[in-house]
């Protein structure tokens, strides 16, 4: 979208992500894939107002690789997510509350 590696190495980042056991690891992929399909919600709404020019290739890849990834996901969660499901719910609850309160942060201001 036109930033800078400068630009882009300057935002701010969460520092308070939790830990993640491994077991937990297909939590943070499901909060993750989420946000990839809450973006593709929030790009059809912006193409729509900004028009097809506008480059919004910040909110995901428009070829179809978030269907490919969610579907990879479900599989794998299906055939070996059942052992670890208390670990999975616990990791994905603890990313978005994490997620939450850094969100409830007032934003810094960079360089004055």
């Amino acid at each position: 979208m036109g930033a800078t590696t400068s630009e882009i190495d300057a935002l701010e980042r969460c520092q308070r992500l939790p830990s993640i056991a491994p077991g937990g690891l297909r939590g943070y992929t499901y909060v993750i894939l989420g946000s990839m399909q809450g973006g593709r919600i929030i790009a059809r709404q912006l193409r729509a107002v900004l028009g097809p020019g506008a480059s919004l290739r910040f909110y995901g890849d428009e070829s179809g690789r978030f269907e490919t990834a969610w579907a990879s996901f479900c599989s794998d969660l299906e055939a070996n997510g059942k052992d670890d499901v208390e670990a999975i719910c616990t990791t994905a609850i603890d990313v978005f509350n994490a997620y939450a309160a850094w969100f409830s942060e007032p934003v810094s201001r960079i360089g004055g």
